[in-house]
């Protein structure tokens, strides 16, 4: 199995980012809230310690659009 790169990681966060992720992401890394808000919209480029967290986080979460279906 493939390893993602951070760029797909991101792409799996936005997708199912909640309330309150940017800043358990901060805490986790030691960056700035915003900081991590500049990295998810796109401003700033994805490092691999801020991209793996973002994924940790979500990994077992279903995406947004799937949850509204539901």
């Amino acid at each position: 199995m493939r390893r993602l790169n951070s760029t797909a990681k991101l792409a799996f966060y936005n997708a199912r980012k909640h309330s309150g992720d940017t800043q358990r992401i901060a805490d986790m890394t030691g960056y700035s809230t915003s900081h991590i808000t500049n990295i998810t919209n796109g401003n700033r480029s994805v490092n691999e310690d801020v991209a793996s967290a973002m994924y940790n986080i979500t990994r077992r979460r279903q995406k947004n659009s799937e949850r509204q279906m539901a």
